[in-house]
């Protein structure tokens, strides 16, 4: 039996996340039992960040039309989350991103790379300022801390900038406070801070 062009898209879609006849990736988490996030859930890694990067430049090369990312995102590792975060931010073609399920820790910040964040009525987002590990000597200790901590001040920019789009008034002080534990937000507590631009029509 013959394969049809759309056998091919499907193929591709479920197995890369890129859709190419709408201009659509799905960046999602692959199994992994070794990930340490719940459900074995491998989220923000090498892998998410390779797919996400080379899909993103894939469509860029076709047309300068718009692109839609379809994201349910756990969060996970930072770099890995900034090289997405980048990717999206530097891109020529407008960029969509559609939360469903969730943008968690890392996802949260990657949602806000888009040039437009749509979040879907039973969507979660979650801010903080993540677990991190260090080791080795104590002056690499020291360098790796001091690392974070730069990463810390570059996720509290992008966030801030954000959040004061809607908000002139929010101040960093309160932006540390929620960051300093676990906040969740529903889609419309997202889209009242300034996290989100709206929720999915139609819900």
């Amino acid at each position: 039996m013959s394969r049809t062009k759309n056998d091919n898209n499907i193929e591709m879609f479920h197995g890369y996340g890129l859709h190419i006849p709408t201009r659509t990736i799905f960046i999602g988490s692959e199994s992994s039992p070794d990930s340490g996030l719940e459900m074995g859930e491998s989220g923000t890694d090498h892998v998410m960040a390779e797919k996400a990067t080379k899909n993103l430049h894939i469509l860029e090369q076709i047309s300068s039309e718009p692109i839609t990312i379809i994201m349910n995102n756990p969060g996970g590792d930072v770099w890995h989350g900034r090289a997405i975060y980048d990717a999206v931010k530097s891109c020529k073609a407008h960029v969509t991103m559609l939360v469903r399920g969730q943008a968690m820790s890392m996802g949260a910040y990657i949602l806000q790379a888009a040039d437009k964040r749509i979040i879907s009525k039973g969507a979660k987002i979650m801010v903080h300022y993540g677990h991190v590990s260090v080791g080795g000597e104590a002056l690499t200790v020291y360098r790796q801390i001091e690392e974070y901590k730069r990463e810390d001040r570059e996720m509290e920019r992008i966030l801030l900038e954000k959040i004061k789009e809607k908000h002139p008034l929010f101040t960093l002080q309160k932006l540390k406070k929620m960051l300093t534990n676990d906040t969740f937000l529903s889609a419309k507590q997202a889209v009242e801070l300034g996290l989100a631009d709206e929720v999915e029509s139609g819900q």
